[in-house]
């Protein structure tokens, strides 16, 4: 036999169990084992290497090192702000609601696949594949390209779980089929070509993850029917557990709730109004309120001190454990309406969480205080501390200082949510013992029940209040107005995120800096994202704390949360679609009204036509009421009210529509 033929014998024999080998051109130096003795020199240490830029694609395995991150540093060239990864690298793995981002030059978007539509994406021969190595359970996702980055070339594909991503599940995508604008399908890039092929690897990195994708990558794809020479591109990545993700707010919240008082916080009221009627009625008065309470209530603190930036972090031992030191004083306002005097009995109460950087006095709104008389119930509300008006300038701040500390942000906001559970049971304990008569009705009894406190929040009150309601000990029943879950996606969609996007432009230099932003924002804050505890509300409660009742309510073409948001929440509440409904929401399980479900979503239409780009937040319509933005509408809507008030009495859905709910316009 030639001494050539024996050669290829040989590297077969040798080869045999991996399948065939190419070796560079010129001849064989060495073996698959080392490379062929090709040394990689091309791509950038740290980094992914299997395409060509650098952070591409994310999440990777490349940046998992032991028991936590290891993203690149600095992840942004910088311009006016550094963006290191020190905050993100402490997480023990990547977000569940962390965008699957990747380039792949020369390729567009199928044209056969709606914007999410996640349907497709369980079929076979589906262009992306995402799925849990372990179970081989397909994940269901769409593809899309990002707007933000109109000069990436090539454009960035995002993969959208339409779930949250399985919690401590190693995730292995697959990319296959995808063409050119003339109908061509696209070469793989060359870093992975390197590995799905068997040939040398000239970049970085790549040669020492053959084990791994010969391991756990292909072999996964294969079978879900996947072959290995069809992928153009493949890679895995590890999800924190839910035990990782949820720790961090459970440890502040038992902390606090632990010093607090047997008898409940201790709290002042500065200044009481009573509203009569008359002509001589403080300014601060409403037709449907009887009586005002102002006041501040004493929450045990864990946080330091502000920084230079303004950023508060929680103090913590040398363990890591939070550390409460003193007390941080924090306004509430407390408005008992005409029914708690009049009525046959005390009302409940009602925690009203405000919007995006909003502030309590949301809850002085007139349809909220009509409400509370026509249906009876009393209003509580604070600022919530972290995300409020007030905090608007350190986010600026940080983003164009020191945007990679952005995940930093969250922590005064989980103080925020505690502010809000111990005002919950200051109602229900010190407050409630306050012998102050004009807390009082004629009867002598006091004017609310303590026994019965709900939450209801809109907007961010409803997106971060899936967190409070998760959290709560002293509320078990909660409506979530407009809410969403999943903050990359959440922020994409959303007009109210565009001030920010210019910020986030001018600060770094670099056509990818969003979606980067993004994709690392859905890692960083992890621990505070409302889909990371959306499971944990209804069926699956968390330690500690009673099982919860939640009925979502959504407005269809939300410019400020878009619909899809809402849907990954209700999805990951394990939800049920009450019927008859405007529309079928894909993995919702339908329920004819009325029930008790345990968890419930409910739409209502109120005519506006469907956004006509998807891709991007709505445009709006300047000839329709608000530009044709339905996210405020829905809390003023009588039915929606009374099917809010008929839940959160009996924990049962009912029909306030005759049917699917549509309206004809504004309330």
């Amino acid at each position: 036999m030639p001494r050539r033929h024996l050669l290829a014998a040989a590297l077969l024999s040798l080869l045999a169990c991996d399948g065939p080998a190419v070796v560079p051109d010129g001849g064989p130096t060495g073996t698959l084992d080392d490379n062929f003795g090709v040394t990689e020199d091309q791509g950038r240490e740290g980094c992914d290497n299997l395409l060509p830029d650098c952070l591409w694609p994310y999440p990777s395995d490349v940046y998992e090192e032991g028991d936590h991150l290891a993203l690149p540093d600095p992840l942004l060239p910088p311009r006016r702000a550094t963006f290191s990864p020190e905050v993100t690298n402490r997480m023990h793995g990547f977000g569940a609601a962390t965008p699957i981002v990747f380039q792949l030059p020369g390729a567009v978007l199928p044209t056969d696949r709606a914007v999410f539509d996640a349907a497709p994406s369980l079929e076979p021969g589906s262009p992306t594949i995402v799925l849990d190595a372990a179970t081989g359970e397909l994940i269901p996702h769409w593809l899309e390209t990002d707007y933000l980055s109109p000069d990436l070339d090539p454009p960035a594909l995002v993969i959208r779980p339409a779930i949250p991503l399985p919690r401590g599940a190693r995730i292995v995508v697959g990319v296959r089929g995808l063409t050119d604008a003339a109908g061509a399908v696209v070469d793989a890039p060359e870093g992975f070509a390197a590995l799905r092929d068997r040939t040398a690897s000239r970049w970085i990195g790549v040669h020492a993850r053959r084990a791994r994708f010969d391991a756990d990558v292909f072999p996964a794809l294969e079978a879900a029917g996947v072959a290995r020479d069809e992928l153009q591109l493949a890679w895995t990545f590890s999800v924190q557990t839910d035990a990782d993700a949820t720790a961090p707010l459970l440890a502040v919240r038992d902390a606090i709730l632990g010093a607090l008082p047997a008898e409940g916080p201790a709290y002042t009221i500065d200044a009481i109004y009573v509203c009569d009627g008359g002509g001589d009625d403080p300014a601060e008065c409403h037709p449907s309120i009887r009586v005002i309470v102002d006041g501040t209530v004493s929450v045990p603190s864990v946080m330091e001190p502000p920084d230079a930036l303004g950023v508060r972090v929680v103090r913590r031992d040398a363990a890591g454990a939070p550390v409460v030191m003193g007390f941080e004083e924090h306004p509430f306002r407390l408005q008992l309406p005409n029914a708690a005097f009049d009525g046959d009995a005390p009302v409940p109460v009602l925690q009203y969480g405000h919007g995006f950087l909003g502030r309590r006095a949301e809850a002085n709104n007139d349809w909220l205080r009509r409400m509370a008389d026509r249906l009876g119930f009393a209003i509580l509300a604070c600022d919530m501390q972290g995300m409020s008006e007030d905090i608007a300038s350190v986010w600026t701040d940080v983003v164009l200082m020191e945007g990679g500390r952005f995940p930093d942000l969250q922590q005064l906001a989980w103080q925020g949510v505690l502010n809000q559970l111990v005002q919950q049971r200051m109602v229900k304990t010190s407050l409630a013992a306050d012998a102050d008569p004009r807390l009082r009705r004629a009867d002598g009894q006091l004017a609310w029940d303590p026994t019965t406190v709900w939450y209801y929040g809109n907007s961010q009150g409803g997106s971060v209040g899936t967190v409070v309601l998760a959290l709560s000990v002293d509320v078990t029943r909660g409506v979530l107005g407009v809410p969403g879950s999943g903050y990359p996606f959440l922020l994409h969609r959303s007009v109210d995120f565009s001030p920010f996007v210019d910020i986030i432009t001018i600060t770094y230099r670099s056509n990818d800096a969003l979606p980067l932003f993004l994709a690392v924002l859905g890692t960083g804050w992890d621990p505070f994202d409302p889909l990371t505890f959306s499971p944990h509300l209804h069926g699956d409660p968390l330690p500690g704390t009673p099982d919860h009742e939640v009925l979502f309510h959504v407005a269809k073409e939300d410019r400020q949360v878009q619909n899809q948001a809402s849907f990954i929440s209700g999805r990951a509440a394990g939800a049920t679609l009450m019927t008859p409904a405007i529309r079928p929401v894909f993995l919702l399980p339908e329920t004819p009204y009325p029930a008790s479900p345990g968890a419930a979503l409910v739409e209502v239409d109120f005519g506006i036509p469907d956004d006509p780009t998807p891709l991007d937040p709505p445009d709006g319509d300047p000839a329709q009421p608000d530009g044709g933005d339905t996210h405020g509408w829905l809390r003023q809507y009588p039915p929606a009210q009374d099917q809010m008030i008929h839940f959160l009495r009996t924990g049962e859905v009912i029909d306030v529509c005759g049917g699917a709910c549509v309206s004809d316009g504004r309330p």
